[in-house]
């Protein structure tokens, strides 16, 4: 895997479509396929969600500037606070310096925490009847098959979870069960089915926690999968471009 330098650069590259064919198809299978651990996938596509959130944060509310200003302004109470430390006591000379400093490091953690404010999924998520009528749909799809086979039992207890709001544990499950799973055949209908309910659910859960870019990667794969879902799924993507 990728150190952190590497992914920030790979990441930088991506978002400003700077990248190859080639090394944007590879970057895609780093971020989706098997090839790397479902650890290392969740990991990069969350620092690829933060920096997009601080991207479009910067570009709707002018934060670039007001960091920049802010910065200076904090630094020129820096040198002010050396200043009059150099005339005091060690002890107290210390403390105006590390406050200093602190107040630095705030600004930057402060776009850091705003950014993810400006969230492009609020109001997506709350479409009740859209996940109601999903929760009633795995329910009479797979009560019947309870134990018959891993995914079967995950997608039960995910919607079991999303039913009770926790559509982060819902997540985990169920991209565990989609880790797990053998490669499919083309015969295999069964288990199409089950992957193309998960990458929704999962989609679902996702939209929930408000990550942007997994969303729309989620998505993305159901359409493509010409599931069931893909109607749905592709309002749910208009939607989210219209918002970008």
């Amino acid at each position: 895997m990728m150190n952190t330098i590497e992914r920030t650069d790979k990441i930088d590259a991506y978002l400003a479509g700077t990248m190859s064919d080639a090394e944007k198809k590879e970057f895609e299978g780093l971020l989706l396929g098997s090839e790397t651990s479902l650890e290392d996938r969740t990991k990069l596509q969350d620092e690829m969600e933060l920096q997009k959130e601080i991207i479009f944060a910067i570009r709707r509310r002018g934060f670039r500037e007001m960091v920049k200003k802010d910065i200076t302004d904090i630094k020129q109470e820096k040198e002010e606070a050396d200043k009059k430390a150099a005339k005091i006591t060690p002890l107290y000379r210390r403390v105006l310096r590390v406050s200093a400093s602190l107040a630095i490091a705030a600004c930057f953690i402060g776009v850091i925490i705003i950014a993810p404010q400006v969230n492009h999924l609020s109001n997506i998520g709350d479409n009740a009847n859209l996940y109601a009528s999903v929760n009633i749909e795995m329910n009479e799809a797979y009560s019947g098959l309870k134990g018959c086979n891993d995914a079967t039992n995950a997608i039960l207890e995910a919607n079991e979870l999303m039913q009770s709001g926790d559509y982060k544990q819902a997540d985990k499950i169920l991209a565990h069960a989609l880790e797990q799973m053998e490669p499919i055949t083309s015969d295999e209908q069964q288990a199409w089915t089950e992957k193309e309910d998960m990458l929704y659910m999962r989609a679902l859960c996702v939209i929930k926690q408000h990550k942007l870019y997994r969303s729309r990667m989620l998505l993305n794969e159901v359409v493509n999968m010409n599931s069931t879902h893909k109607k749905q799924a592709q309002q749910l993507l208009d939607q989210i471009k219209g918002r970008q």
